[in-house]
């Protein structure tokens, strides 16, 4: 039905998180009707599960959190179910652009905040693969087309807003190079035999990512913090 594949920079913690992650997901059996979750499949990303510590989106700023780099197995399902035709349930962008994905169709989850679900909606099963290198990751749908093709098609980048500059503290904190908000409409259009029969548009709204400096974590004369 489908099939994409995201590129990201090499670090051990992605290799660690986005490999379980597909480790969890890859041979999935979607029944008709059925709603697949990302967390519910996933689970929740904790050392337990299998997960470590990496970079991820807090409160508008790069952290340091439990199951960093989840976000590429996320967009990587998005567009695989995005390209397959199947109806979207549950879906969040990040709060700020990140090159490395397609702007507008995009996706990230967020333990008991945010999900990622689709139902399946084409009257047969879906079996999805999943499987990730140390730079890459690809989701493949499994099952019987309702559409001969599915297209995206996207507008202009609308509404720039310029970022600011601000300084970071704690462990935690990690820097950020700045980059322009603006708003993107992606249309997603359904085609049989050539011919368009359906069209969806995703309305899509990045805020600025602010360039963040970090403060060094000093320490007193007794070793503490």
């Amino acid at each position: 039905m489908s099939t994409f594949t995201v590129n990201f920079p090499t670090a051990p913690y992605r290799t660690t998180n986005i490999g379980r992650a597909a480790e969890l997901i890859n041979g999935s059996l979607v029944q008709p009707g059925e709603v697949w979750s990302f967390n519910k499949t996933v689970g929740e990303r904790t050392p337990e599960n299998g997960f470590v510590d990496g970079t991820m989106i807090l409160d508008g700023s790069y952290r340091s959190a439990p199951g960093g780099g989840v976000s590429a197995m996320a967009t990587t399902v998005y567009n695989a179910m995005f390209f397959a035709g199947v109806q979207p349930v549950e879906h969040g962008a990040h709060s700020f652009y990140i090159e490395r994905y397609p702007a507008g169709r995009e996706a990230t989850v967020a333990w008991g905040q945010l999900d990622l679900k689709f139902r399946n909606d084409t009257g047969k099963p879906i079996y999805i693969k999943a499987s990730a290198t140390d730079h890459s990751v690809t989701v493949s749908f499994l099952g019987t087309k309702k559409y001969d093709s599915v297209e995206a098609v996207a507008g202009p980048r609308t509404n720039i807003t310029q970022p600011t500059k601000r300084e970071g503290t704690g462990e935690a904190c990690v820097p950020q190079p700045p980059l322009e908000g603006f708003d993107i409409s992606v249309d997603r259009v359904f085609k049989n035999g050539g011919v368009e029969v359906k069209r969806e548009t995703y309305k899509t709204h990045y805020t600025p990512r602010d360039e963040v400096t970090c403060k060094p974590v000093t320490k007193d004369a007794t070793g503490g913090r």
